[in-house]
């Protein structure tokens, strides 16, 4: 008889790196790329070892030199042999999809996500936990800001604060340059 090993929970950090030079839209990144890796890596260990990973490929040479003979091919699995796409060419990649793919590979090891660490522009926690709530419905991970990327949107919004008069008193530049005027 095995023995059930006994469900370890970690918080992990994600994210996802496409191929693309001119991803312009922070609302939608990865829309014009080919191909996307999405990386979980544990923040237990000082180590960071990756405990799952997911790629998404939209390039096959096979089905391109195949097209270019004149054979009408779609990839994924559009032709005889092996196929390097795993996705269609008009998909777009998703964070969301790939960090669902995460959540099933995690699962498989019986390791359950407790807090996420992403970047703002992903919804990577949201896709893990659907993945986690095929099995444990109530399970909810949750998301925590990279602290990289909360710093840089704290100066932003610092920059396009506007601030009262009476905020920080005593004297500024603009009242020591009209004294030294008169």
């Amino acid at each position: 008889m095995k023995k059930k090993l006994e469900t370890s929970h970690i918080p992990v950090a994600i994210d996802t790196r496409y191929n693309s030079m001119h991803i312009v839209s922070t609302k939608k990144p990865g829309q014009n790329a080919s191909q996307a890796i999405s990386l979980a890596f544990e923040q237990v260990t000082g180590h960071k070892f990756i405990v799952a990973s997911v790629f998404h490929n939209k390039l096959c040479w096979t089905g391109a030199w195949l097209k270019g003979k004149g054979l009408d091919v779609t990839c994924p699995d559009g032709h005889a042999g092996t196929c390097t796409a795993n996705v269609k060419p008009t998909t777009p990649l998703s964070e969301y999809l790939m960090s669902k793919e995460i959540g099933l590979q995690v699962d498989r090891q019986n390791v359950l996500i407790k807090y996420a660490v992403t970047d703002g522009d992903g919804r990577g926690a949201e896709g893990i936990t659907n993945a986690l709530n095929v099995l444990l419905p109530l399970w909810k991970v949750e998301r925590q800001a990279d602290p990289i990327h909360l710093g840089r949107s704290q100066f932003r919004q610092s920059n396009s604060a506007n601030f009262s008069l009476n905020m920080f008193p005593g004297s500024t530049r603009e009242k020591k340059k009209q004294g030294q005027k008169v």
